[in-house]
């Protein structure tokens, strides 16, 4: 990408970083999340008039130094954890972004194919962002990290619509502001008068209005539905094992010991089910003769059901495969797994391992997993469970399965020990309130080295255990049956945002063939 610095492209680039720096100060660690609903301001003036090629450049540019500010902490688990010298695990996290950057890049392409009039191209320019966010999240196995909408999550009211939209909804909204306000205060205000400015964007606030008025009415509602509900008490522990010892074998039976003695110091609370981190149990359970019995007793002794991650190893399709594993042991013995689906690529698994043979000493430590059947509820007297391991959390669609399949509570187990103090942990606990939200269920989270937590129905953290401290806490939670309409017909909004984008491709092509210029100035040359 050639920078030809220039009086003007100056001004472009010192757009661009501020534009980059409120985007990626509304995510966590930091949550301006107020930011976000200004952050594509300056991104917009520094598109805006420019050539098709210049407007790509700008956002591909963008999304890089966007991208950067929200995923650096990968170097650090490929690094520290992954066993990975700095400037491989750099290189895979430029590569990433890259990639990352092309949807930043087309968006602000598409954004000047219409001049900013009118209120199709006022819903236009959303849909686009949604259809790209979309797409990152399905292909190529899909990474739905950080969506804009997650940047959100401390903002209840305006959340409560992912009941019907899922995130795409919330980012859907904050560029339909950031659009507005660029049509206000940034365009040229002979292009457009003040009257027709000031009708386009009370739509905005139409629907702004109207998903803040709905959303303080559902966080009232859902409370008194929580309080009707029949409930389950839950433990969450959070034994902070050292990921550089996790996987040792001389100290697997202390940290089953640790685990042990947090669990025995909650019984007080009489819990129902007991929760324990992403393989917590660091050995293969159903193959160990030594560790496996402690956890029958255990089970036996706190009368709960323990629902513990594990490691499992099995023979299938003629060879042998490795699954992460969650076990639900009843305190009678009667024991139930779930095999996680969507696993981690570069973590779990090495995809292309032959074209990319040095990223295999990432999985050297745990083995390199095979994903489980399929998604599938863990009985427990009171209702199902549906289990969430590590990253699964940020599919929406693993959720929506669980809670169309019957299950009352979702149990997200995971290890960020790899990530240390970096935004990771603080990003991966954002994203999970969503889940919540859109199936209107209670979420248990045991983290082995934090956050652990329990998130109510409206995407509330209600109680958390801070990052490596070892603890535990304890929570009523309300089993709720009801499906959303988010849980019954998913992502039915990005259906809506597709069709409008593809009439607008369909009416610009057909303009351009009709050698009718429509688009002010240079906007798509």
């Amino acid at each position: 990408m050639k920078i030809i610095l220039t009086k003007d492209s100056l001004g472009n680039y010192l757009l661009i970083f501020f534009s980059t720096i409120l985007y990626v100060l509304s995510f966590p660690k930091v949550s301006w999340s107020f930011l976000a609903w200004v952050a594509f301001f300056p991104l917009f003036k520094a598109l805006d008039n420019k050539p098709a090629r210049k407007r790509f450049r700008l956002g591909y540019l963008a999304g890089i130094l966007s991208s950067l500010g929200i995923f650096y902490w990968v170097t650090h688990a490929m690094h520290y954890y992954g066993g990975l010298d700095s400037i491989t695990s750099f290189s895979i996290l430029f590569l990433m972004v890259l990639y990352l950057a092309i949807y930043f890049g087309v968006f602000a392409w598409l954004w000047g194919l219409f001049p900013p009039q009118g209120l199709f191209s006022l819903i236009w320019v959303p849909s686009i962002w949604v259809g790209l966010e979309f797409l990152r999240s399905h292909l190529l196995t899909g990474f739905p990290w950080e969506l804009l909408g997650h940047s959100q999550y401390n903002f209840l009211p305006v959340i409560q619509l992912s009941e019907f939209t899922g995130v795409y909804g919330i980012s859907f909204l904050i560029i339909l502001v950031n659009q507005s306000l660029f049509r206000v205060f940034g365009c040229d205000r002979a292009f457009q008068g003040w009257s027709r400015k000031w009708k386009e964007t009370a739509l905005t606030l139409s629907l702004l209005t109207f998903a803040l008025i709905f959303g303080f009415w559902s966080l009232s509602n859902q409370k008194q539905k929580d309080q009707q509900a029949p409930t389950l008490n839950v433990a969450v522990i959070q034994g902070n094992i050292d990921q550089s010892l996790k996987w040792n074998p001389v100290f697997q039976e202390e940290t089953i010991r640790i685990y042990q003695d947090l669990t025995l110091k909650i019984l007080t609370k009489a819990p129902e089910l007991v929760v324990w981190p992403e393989t917590a149990a660091p050995f293969y359970f159903l193959n160990e003769n030594h560790l496996t019995p402690l956890l029958f007793q255990l089970a036996q002794e706190t009368r709960a059901h323990l629902l513990f991650g594990s490691p499992a190893v099995a023979y299938r399709q003629g060879k042998i495969q490795f699954y992460n594993r969650a076990y639900l042991l009843s305190s009678k013995g009667r024991l139930s797994y779930y095999d996680k689906v969507h696993l981690v690529p570069f973590g779990e698994y090495v995809p292309l391992r032959r074209l990319l043979p040095f990223v295999g000493k990432m999985v050297q430590a745990i083995g390199d997993f095979s994903p489980g059947p399929g998604s599938y509820g863990l009985s427990h007297p009171k209702g199902k469970i549906g289990v969430l391991i590590c990253f699964e959390t940020i599919f929406p669609e693993l959720s929506r399965a669980f809670k169309q399949e019957g299950c009352r509570i979702l149990v997200n187990m995971t290890n960020d020990a790899w990530y240390g103090r970096t935004s990771a942990p603080y990003q991966h606990l954002s994203m999970l309130t969503f889940r919540a939200v859109e199936n209107r269920v209670w979420i248990a989270r045991a983290a082995n080295t934090g956050f652990s937590a329990f998130i109510d129905s409206s995407g509330r953290i209600v109680k958390e255990v801070p990052l490596f401290q070892r603890g535990a806490i304890y929570a009523n939670i309300p089993l709720r049956g009801e499906k959303t309409f988010y849980t019954r017909y998913g992502d039915i909004s990005v259906v809506f945002c597709g069709i409008i984008f593809l009439v607008g491709i369909i009416f610009w092509v057909s303009k351009r063939k009709g050698g009718k210029g429509h688009e002010r100035r240079n906007y798509s040359s």
